[in-house]
């Protein structure tokens, strides 16, 4: 596992001078952000659980077909338009009153099985949601809990999500559009996990779990996205934190 976390800062690291080259400009990065729900610099009551990202805006009509096909997987369907001043980017956001869980992650998988069939969705869509393989939800109540909230550009949002799915492991996995804050996206990256949920209930971790492979996985994928590489800023992070010793 160390070696494939060592490749895979190496492969951000990269990727970061690549697009700190792109966006070099003299214009403002950041123009606008419209998200229907949410307001600029305040986290919301609601949940903002990101389904993708498309490259460009999409058309009214082409948001009501969206908006028709999703009202069977999820309560509401949002979408937030990022106008920078290079590409244009529409975010896709499952809006909910509870926590994530394992069951919301099943509809959104189910729910990018049917969007991805849709002309408009085929090529410039990247998806949270679009494993090869539907995975087995033993217990769709099963609550996801913070391993990080960090403040990110809209362009490094891809390589936030590929992060964690490179890294193969038996979780369900979600990222929550907190609030906006002068053109840059907090975002709470959130994983099932006993140990997130322990530290999530003021509960301490033993020094006999900090050589378990889970944690160690935490631990790894923490430092991955804390990497300035991918984030401008870490607000909390469960692992680390001096609240979890």
């Amino acid at each position: 596992m160390g070696k494939l976390f060592k490749r895979l800062r190496l492969k951000r690291m990269s990727s970061f001078f690549l697009l700190n080259t792109t966006v070099r400009t003299k214009k403002p990065f950041f123009e606008e952000f419209v998200l229907h729900g949410m307001i600029k610099g305040r986290e919301q009551d609601m949940n903002q659980n990101l389904i993708g990202i498309y490259k460009g805006e999409l058309s009214e009509r082409q948001i009501n077909e969206l908006k028709d096909l999703t009202r069977v997987f999820t309560q509401s369907l949002n979408t937030g338009i990022l106008t920078t001043s290079i590409q244009t980017l529409t975010l896709l956001v499952a809006q909910e009153d509870s926590q994530l869980t394992a069951g919301h992650t099943d509809r959104y998988y189910l729910l990018t099985q049917e969007l991805q069939k849709l002309p408009h969705c085929e090529d410039e869509f990247y998806f949270v949601y679009d494993y090869r393989k539907r995975k087995f939800v033993e217990n769709p109540m099963r609550k996801c809990f913070s391993l990080m909230k960090i403040s990110i550009v809209p362009s490094k949002l891809e390589d936030l999500i590929q992060t964690v799915k490179d890294i193969k492991q038996d979780v369900f996995a979600g990222f929550n559009i907190c609030a906006v804050e002068s053109g840059i996206l907090v975002v709470d990256v959130l994983l099932t996990s006993p140990i997130l949920e322990r530290i999530h209930k003021g509960g301490k971790i033993p020094d006999s779990l900090r050589s378990d492979q889970h944690y160690l996985y935490l631990a790894g994928l923490t430092e991955l996205l804390a990497d300035p590489a991918i984030c401008n800023y870490v607000h909390t992070r469960a692992i680390g934190d001096r609240t979890e010793f």
